[in-house]
């Protein structure tokens, strides 16, 4: 799972981070500021990709328990003024119907040692005893200005069925990032899982490496584009720009619909179209990147219509929209056409392209479009 550092993310690489994640239905990565918008968009999302793909209505209600607590959690304590490298990061993964979600978060290293005693107290407990040691701390700490003293670590484990997975990774002299991972299983185990983190730290450093605020790898429907791009929105450094962020989420929807109304679905009993959507920001701009799976059949037209796009001057881009907005649409074809043009004419770049092959009828094609500040 590497990406070349640098200011942009090849279509091999994008294609290779959409591999390692082939194993998962949903894949959703975030490193930024958390707020309750935000949190209930990763919630809505989530619950559209559960729906989708039929999960039980008991797996529902944990899954959705664990993460309202583990963004609760980071919103509570997140310093709003961290550099971007500091930043809170979340992941939640399933895989086969068990799902990982993982916090991350910087803590001040005097808090180490209450946190650890914590997680290897609630450990330790069995179902039962969990339940009463919940009933103890209710009773005997109460509650703080900042949420449950550590009511809310009980619960995941309750919730999860699972034990709690954590590790502290040193930042500087005073404080470290404090990861921690619930594990929701169609059966609940009372054995400590092994389980090192490892993964999830990759991504993170992915992450920073490559100034990427948000990863979705999924199932893409009409239903849950308004959650991705309130979390677009949420992700875009220098926000105030209204300009600015009128240009990427105009973007950023032509995008999603391209990856909704154009993907092939290689099996034809998915609901929705399978691909990946990918924000990125630095301080040049900000990267939207897609990637989804098409029919080799179709790639000529593809290239052929970007090619005329990025070979257009403002003015012949203009004469374009209009001649493509008056023609006549194909039978079967979704949308106008003007989507290639309106992302050139909003970023007033070239959009990049790359397809690789995935066997002799389908191919992978990536689009990168860049919005400057």
């Amino acid at each position: 799972m590497e990406i070349a550092k640098g200011d942009i993310i090849t279509g091999t690489a994008l294609y290779n981070l959409f591999k390692d994640f082939n194993n998962c239905s949903l894949s959703y990565v975030y490193k930024g500021i958390f707020n309750a918008t935000l949190t209930d968009k990763i919630l809505a999302l989530a619950e559209t990709n559960m729906n989708i793909t039929e999960e039980s209505s008991k797996t529902q209600k944990r899954v959705y328990f664990v993460m309202v607590e583990s963004l609760q959690n980071i919103t509570r304590h997140q310093d709003v003024n961290q550099n971007k490298e500091n930043h809170a990061f979340f992941v939640i993964q399933n895989k086969g119907g068990e799902y990982n979600l993982t916090s991350a978060n910087i803590v001040d290293d005097q808090k180490i040692e209450h946190l650890k005693s914590s997680i290897e107290k609630i450990n330790s407990l069995n179902p039962d005893e969990l339940k009463e040691y919940y009933k103890y701390v209710l009773e005997n700490t109460g509650l703080s200005d900042k949420g449950g003293a550590g009511l809310g670590l009980i619960e995941m484990a309750r919730k999860s069925g699972n034990k709690l997975i954590y590790s502290f990774d040193k930042v500087d002299n005073e404080s470290s990032f404090f990861y921690f991972k619930t594990k929701i299983t169609g059966q609940p185990s009372s054995a400590l899982q092994l389980d090192d983190l490892e993964s999830e730290k990759v991504l993170h450093r992915l992450s920073k490496q490559n100034h990427i605020n948000m990863i979705y790898q999924g199932i893409f429907t009409q239903e849950n584009l308004r959650s991705l791009l309130t979390m677009t929105e949420g992700s875009i450094s220098k926000s105030d720009d209204l300009s600015f962020k009128r240009k990427v989420i105009s973007i950023m929807v032509e995008l999603l619909q391209n990856i909704c109304n154009h993907s092939t679905k290689l099996h034809e009993t998915s609901v929705g179209s399978p691909g990946i959507i990918v924000v990125a920001t630095n301080e040049k701009g900000c990267f939207i990147y897609s990637g989804n799976y098409i029919n080799n059949d179709k790639i000529d037209i593809i290239k052929s219509k970007i090619e005329k796009v990025n070979n257009s001057s403002l003015h012949e881009l203009e004469d374009l929209y209009s001649q493509t907005i008056l023609k006549e649409q194909e039978a079967g074809q979704k949308g106008a056409g003007l989507g290639f043009i309106d992302i050139k004419m909003k970023s007033g770049n070239n959009i990049q392209f790359s397809l690789e092959p995935y066997n002799s009828d389908y191919s992978f094609i990536t689009l990168t479009a860049f919005i400057p500040y």
